[in-house]
């Protein structure tokens, strides 16, 4: 069963494109070719030459998901790994990280929604930037957003598995309330 691929049109839909890309070479079994080195032997050996088709089927697949507008600027690399590496060099920057911070940075809790998954949202926003930011600076910036948690950025040893302590204990605590609340009715 072949993966469906969104092509890629622009900087905007990379991460998902290079990952759903990676799912089908690697289903299809040629993505080795993206960081192996041809074998030696020449073009006559049978290794070779199964790398050789290997190479042909991965960059067929790789331009094939290239939108019409990118497809002129990428079809002239001979391999698979050489389009592959002028993808990622147009796409795959630090800006990407940049732009990660600034959603980490600008993250905000909304109280209707379940606390545990947002401190993971939150946590997986920080584990994206380069260079990493510290275990106790994002528990700093993840307690100084939210009402409940901001008491303990005062603390010396705050670190993220403290926050998910705590997070988890005012979940019990919420679904023991909301579970009282029901049986008053």
């Amino acid at each position: 069963m072949a993966t469906a691929v969104k092509s890629l049109d622009g900087a905007e839909g990379y991460l998902r494109w290079k990952e759903s890309v990676l799912l089908r070479l690697r289903t299809v079994r040629v993505a080795h070719v993206l960081s192996e080195d041809p074998p030696a032997g020449g073009e006559i050996a049978p290794a070779a030459k199964q790398w050789a088709h290997d190479d042909a089927l991965c960059r067929g697949h790789i331009l094939a998901t290239l939108s019409n507008r990118l497809f002129p600027d990428y079809v002239r690399h001979a391999t698979a790994r050489s389009l592959w590496d002028a993808v990622a060099r147009t796409y795959d920057v630090d800006m990407a990280s940049h732009a990660t911070y600034r959603r980490f940075s600008d993250f905000q809790f909304d109280e209707g929604a379940s606390l545990l998954e947002q401190i993971a949202h939150a946590e997986a926003l920080a584990a994206d930037i380069k260079p990493p930011l510290t275990d106790d600076f994002v528990a700093h910036e993840i307690c100084g957003k939210h009402h409940t948690l901001l008491p303990m950025t005062i603390r010396d040893d705050l670190s993220m598995t403290l926050v998910w302590e705590v997070a988890r204990r005012l979940e019990r605590t919420r679904i023991s309330h909301d579970d009282d609340e029901r049986e008053q009715f």
